[in-house]
């Protein structure tokens, strides 16, 4: 993989998993368990550790638009902008098209999201599948791909 060279990224986001009904959710899932005495306490605690840390990180530079999960990829997947036959920034249906929120997969294509239900759509030119990479800010995504240049289309 190619590292992403500093000076020519035009825009960078981190996304978390926030969301107050997840935690609503792992608090009760807590609450259960300790309230019946089970021994999945650790496993709750395990998967609020898990979904505390896990972040999605989204690079468009010059090169192109990079991804990556951290803490678990070291180095951003890179998507050349040569490689790509379109991007688009859209609203999509988490439920109705991936079944949800995180690594995703359909017939149509695959999903990096977090939350929300806005997304930058990259076809590839040599696949008949799209990724959808999650975002929470498509207008300054779509000003950033117009201002410079990087709309593939």
């Amino acid at each position: 993989m190619n590292e992403i060279n500093n000076s020519s990224v035009y825009y960078t986001e981190v996304q978390k998993f926030r969301q107050p009904w997840l935690w609503a959710l792992l608090l009760f899932s807590l609450c259960v368990v300790l309230y019946r005495g089970h021994g999945g306490i650790w496993v709750v605690v395990g998967v609020s550790v898990f979904l505390w840390f896990l972040q999605l990180e989204t690079i468009i530079s010059e090169q192109g638009i990079s991804y990556r999960w951290l803490p678990f990829q070291r180095r951003p997947r890179l998507i050349k902008w040569e490689e790509m036959e379109k991007v688009t920034v859209r609203a999509y249906a988490p439920i109705a098209e991936f079944g949800g929120w995180g690594i995703r997969f359909s017939w149509r294509g695959t999903a990096q999201t977090v939350s929300g239900n806005n997304g930058i759509e990259i076809r590839k030119k040599s696949k008949r599948r799209f990724l959808l990479i999650g975002t929470q800010m498509p207008e300054q995504v779509q000003q950033i791909l117009m201002q410079n240049h990087l709309i593939v289309l």
